[in-house]
């Protein structure tokens, strides 16, 4: 339980006692897990309050869905696919979302483990340099702190795929810095 660096270990029993009723498991899964769900969708909508509405249901669903975890290891990377399947229903309800709202990048959990404001002014020009998938993949690695296959199979796109994305979104990113 707790955090280990940027890595989340959660405790695999508390989506059987979720699944008994036991709110207190829940609250401990929320308190665990929010901030990096929060980064998550954030980095899919680019919109504080979708995400935030996303995210109350994605822990709505995990609630009533937690009696369907299968213990393999990989809670977060369950998760995640709760919380990006409530996306994609988000996104065919309301068509593709077009809106972007860079401003809150400064709340986002890497910005805001950057103390000097003028660095956290840079790392949020950087992320606007890099597409939506990249951003996506750099912020389940890094903050979340997955493994690049668990987020080949939440998004859906081949592990080299991943791979090579994440070197070049960190490699475009640096240029911007430096450049």
């Amino acid at each position: 339980m707790g955090t280990k660096g940027n890595k989340t270990k959660i405790d695999e029993n508390l989506f059987k006692r979720i699944a008994d009723g036991d709110n207190e498991a829940f609250s401990q899964l929320y308190y665990e897990t929010y901030k990096k769900l929060y980064a998550f969708l954030l980095s899919l909508t680019k919109n504080k309050e979708d995400a935030e509405d996303l995210l109350q249901n994605t822990f709505i669903r995990i609630r009533n869905a937690a009696h369907l975890y299968k213990s393999n290891g990989t809670p977060m990377a369950w998760m995640c696919t709760i919380a990006k399947n409530q996306y994609l229903d988000f996104v065919r309800k309301y068509g593709k979302y077009q809106g972007v709202d860079f401003e809150l990048i400064e709340n986002t959990i890497p910005c805001s483990m950057v103390s000097n404001v003028e660095n956290r002014m840079i790392l949020e020009q950087a992320f606007k340099y890099v597409g939506d998938e990249e951003r996506t993949i750099v912020i389940m690695h890094l903050v979340n702190g997955m493994k690049h296959r668990e987020i080949s199979d939440i998004l859906g796109i081949p592990l080299s795929t991943v791979l090579s994305k994440y070197n070049r979104t960190l490699k475009k990113m640096k240029n911007y810095i430096e450049g």
